[in-house]
This record gives C-alpha cells, structure tokens and sequence, in this order.
C-alpha cells in the first residue's frame, strides 16, 4: 500500500486564549452530544417493550448503539491521523446524534427503533475524534490528565442526560425524552463547529506498516480485550436490564430514571478519583480489584427486592466503571506516539464496542430462555474473565494521571 502523509499530535497556530477557548467549546459540546445520547436510555428499553419487542429484540436494539463503534472507530481514528485532523470527525458525531434521536421520536416499529439506534452508535463512533481533539488543546505530558478530565465530562453528560431523561419522561411522557435528544444534537453541532483547531505539525509518512504497528501492539491488544469484559458489563446490566428489573420490582419511571443518573453519577466519581488510586496502588492493582468489585455488585442484584438496596448497589457498579474507563483510556492514549493516538484510541475503542454489542445481546438471549435474575450471574461471570485477565497483563505501575 502507498504509503501517504500523516501528522503528528503536536499542534501548532493556537494562542494561548485559544487553546482555553477550545477546551470549553469541546466540553460543553460533550456534554449535548451526551444529552442527545442519554436523555432517552432509562426507558429506550421500555419503549421498545410498547411496541412490541422480546427481550431479545430489546437486547438487539440497546446492541444497536454499538454497531457503528465496532465498525467505524478505528477507520475514524486512522482518517484522523491520515488528515491530521479531528474536528470533521467530531461535527459528524453531532450531527448523527440529531438525526439518530429524531429517528427515536419518529419510530412506528421496533425495526424502525433499531435503524435509528444505529444511527446513533455511528454518532458515538465520533468520540474517537473528540477526545483527541480535546487532548490537543494540551500539551503532549498532559496527555493523561487531558484523557481524565474528558473522561470526567463524559460522565457528566450521562448523569445529566438521565437525570434530565427522568424528569422530561415524569413531565411529559417517555416519548418527549427523544424530541429532547434532537434539540440537545442542533445546540451541540452549533458548539463544535465553533471549536478551534489546532494546526498538526507534519512528520514521517502514513502508510499499512504504521498501522499494523500499532494494531499489533500487545499490550493495546490486552487492553482492549479488557475493555470489552468493562463495556459487557455495563451494557449488559445498567443500560439494557437494570430498568427492566427495577420495573420488575414495582419502580416508577423516574426511579428508573433515578437509578440509572446515580450509577453515572457514581460513574463520574469513579473517573475523578482515578489519577488518585492509580497513584496509590497502580494500574496493576487497581484494574482487577475493580473488576471484582463491579462483578460482585453485578452479582448482588438477584439478591435485592428494593428500589434503595438496587440504588445501592448500581452505585458501587458505577463507580467502578468510571474507574476502569478513565484507567483504560488513560492506557490507550499512552500506548502509543502522539501523531498515532487517533489511530490507536480508534482500535481500543472500537475494539470495546464488541461488549458494547454483545453484552445486551448476550443478556436478551440469556433473559428469554433462563430468566432476568441469570442475566446477572453470567454478567457478573463475565467480570471475573476481565480480571483475570488483567492480573497477567503487565502494566505501568501509575503515571501521571
């Protein structure tokens, strides 16, 4: 293959007041794309449910999300790498977000709900570009703080995008949660095409042994394989059947709503606290123990009848998994040279959609044949594999998070 010019992460052109600027437009842009992508989530499952779905086709329309990420990251990530830039990239996140939540709004079946939902997981493909475009108001050493802190906001859009999903659905019924995503999508695109864009600096040339250096990267390769077993979890349990569950148990929509913008809020908590366990104890430690801990309260949710015991419990889950996330980020960001982290970031990312899209698959076909309470024991199975893993994969002590 010809090789062709590529760039490396350095940026140029930008004044110090811009670089600020940068960083603010593409947090608060975060944070609607996330709103567009969330306000509907707690009760995406029961909507599907009204018009008729299975379990495992409410399984296959929460899979949905993850298709485009399992498709479209990593040939992101390399487009952006290849162009050396990522702003194109982040406007098309947006603009897909919009179109995926009027698709919701609009949807007359569930095969309509699922196209739509599609849409939506190639939107979220697009945060790929976003976090490297974050990380490029930085300067190169701050990388790892740079991946925290954008970590951080992604948590922060989930736990408002519930939180405010909760609310509308209380106000004005399930359906308004979707009208809802649309409007968040527009106010988001006007953001991020506002966003300057650094200038990325030319190097040495973009070719097939480039990228097969990095995809062949071992430790990236752990890295993902972990990140799989993380997503798996997630989407398998809080995003998919969590909400079933607590309905099961005689909770309202907006507890639903509840429960779920406390899991992410504990989320956030877990992205914060990250750079100070990881200091403390290091990647090696802390990646297995809060596995364990997330399988443990994975496990626990056949043992509860109550909304606060489950409030309790999707609290510790959460808080792990904003743990693990900003941890393996971190990882990701690092493992490879600057000009290649796109590149990079777009393989580990698209390599964790695969338990973005098997995890609620796996989780509907284990509810309709073995019940609700085996989608927890084998998610919390799933967990423990994570674990296991990541106690072999050698690992950086900390770094400077």
């Amino acid at each position: 293959m010809a090789a062709i010019s590529a760039r490396k992460g350095g940026s140029i052109g930008l004044s110090e007041s811009d670089r600020r600027r940068g960083v603010i437009t593409v947090t608060v842009a975060t944070i609607f794309l996330y709103l567009s992508l969330y306000l509907y989530v707690p009760f995406l499952p029961l909507r599907a449910a009204e018009l008729g779905a299975s379990n495992t086709m409410i399984g296959a329309v929460i899979a949905g999300f993850a298709v485009g990420q399992v498709v479209l990251r990593l040939p992101i990530g390399i487009g952006a790498d290849l162009i050396g830039r990522r702003k194109p990239f982040a406007v098309g996140s947006l603009v897909l977000a919009t179109l995926g939540g009027l698709g919701l709004a609009l949807a007359p079946n569930t095969e309509m709900l699922l196209a739509a939902r599609l849409l939506t997981g190639a939107s979220v493909a697009g945060w790929v570009a976003i976090t490297i475009l974050f990380s490029s108001y930085y300067r190169p050493e701050e990388t790892s703080k740079a991946m925290s802190r954008i970590m951080t906001v992604w948590a922060a859009g989930l736990v408002l995008g519930t939180f405010s999903g909760g609310i509308v659905a209380d106000l004005f019924g399930v359906k308004a949660t979707f009208w809802g995503a649309v409007g968040a999508g527009v106010i988001g695109t006007a953001l991020i095409l506002s966003a300057p864009e650094p200038v990325m600096e030319k190097t040495d040339r973009y070719g097939f042994d480039t990228l097969k250096k990095v995809a062949t990267s071992g430790f990236l390769l752990r890295l993902s394989l972990i990140g799989i077993t993380v997503q798996f979890v997630a989407f398998a349990t809080y995003f998919a059947f969590v909400p079933v569950y607590a309905e099961s148990i005689g909770a309202s929509l907006s507890t639903i709503g509840y429960i779920t913008t406390f899991t992410l809020a504990a989320a956030m908590t877990g992205t914060l606290i990250a750079p100070f366990v990881i200091a403390r104890i290091g990647y090696r430690a802390t990646i297995p123990a809060t596995l364990i801990v997330v399988g443990a309260a994975t496990a626990a949710v056949t043992l509860t009848n109550s909304t606060l015991s489950l409030l309790i419990i999707q609290g510790i889950a959460g808080l792990g998994h904003g743990l693990l996330s900003a941890a393996l980020m971190a990882l990701a960001a690092l493992s490879a040279v600057p000009r290649l982290r796109a590149t990079a970031m777009g393989l580990y990312q698209s390599s964790y959609g695969v338990g973005v899209l098997a995890g609620p698959l796996a989780a509907g076909f284990v509810a309709d044949r073995s019940g609700l309470n085996e989608v927890f024991v084998v998610t919390a199975g799933v967990a423990v594999v994570g674990a296991g893993l990541a106690s072999i994969t050698r690992m950086p002590p900390n770094t400077n998070v």
